[in-house]
């Protein structure tokens, strides 16, 4: 199979979903998804998801590892950064550990 990564493209993606205050992590992440979903002997319509871990300001402005996945129900070749629900890492690992 022939990489279709272009340096060229990424760094496109990059630099317009930088300009909206996405990361460059998460940008690389929605240009391969996009890539992956282009070819449909690679994924099902609507199956798997695809992931990164970052770190994105939480509802108070501080930094928070997250992870952000791809919903599987959505077709990654159109992925955007919308489709990236970030999931909160550290307080997730945290959940357990609460005491009232």
């Amino acid at each position: 199979m022939r990489s279709l990564w272009s340096e060229g493209e990424a760094e496109a993606m990059v630099g317009r979903y930088g300009a909206a205050g996405v990361g460059r992590d998460l940008a690389f992440r929605v240009y391969t998804s996009r890539l992956l979903g282009g070819d449909p002997r690679l994924v099902l319509h609507g199956g798997g998801n695809t992931s990164v871990k970052t770190v994105l300001p939480d509802l108070l402005g501080e930094p928070a590892e997250v992870l952000c996945v791809k919903a599987a129900a959505g077709t990654w070749r159109i992925s955007s950064r919308p489709a990236f629900p970030p999931c909160v890492s550290r307080r997730s690992r945290n959940c357990g550990r609460a005491t009232h």
